[in-house]
């Protein structure tokens, strides 16, 4: 690997680090998994999202449908998000991030 390409491998692994002392600070007293973690985080940088959305990301390729949708479950009963029924298709159910939570 030439140098340039292990110096920015290396500032990513730094910032990576302080990204996760933030999550930490931020969700730690929700004591979340770490998918509901990633998938709260990935809820708030769209904005509005379902779980087709989340499983859709490559991101999330690697887990189940059962597991992001254990996951959201999670962060509704940790009343960091909410759900809204679609207005035309009511089996979509779109999840937002909470306000202030």
């Amino acid at each position: 690997m030439r140098r340039q390409a292990l110096e920015n491998v290396a500032q990513v692994w730094r910032k990576k680090q302080l990204l996760k002392i933030e999550i930490e600070n931020a969700l730690g007293k929700y004591n979340l998994s770490r998918t509901a973690q990633d998938i709260f985080i990935y809820i708030a940088a769209t904005s509005k999202t379902n779980i087709s959305g989340i499983r859709q990301n490559t991101y999330f390729s690697n887990r189940s449908f059962s597991t992001v949708k254990r996951a959201v479950l999670e962060l509704k009963q940790s009343g960091l998000i909410d759900t809204t029924q679609d207005v035309v298709d009511k089996r979509i159910a779109w999840l937002t991030p909470v306000e202030g939570a």
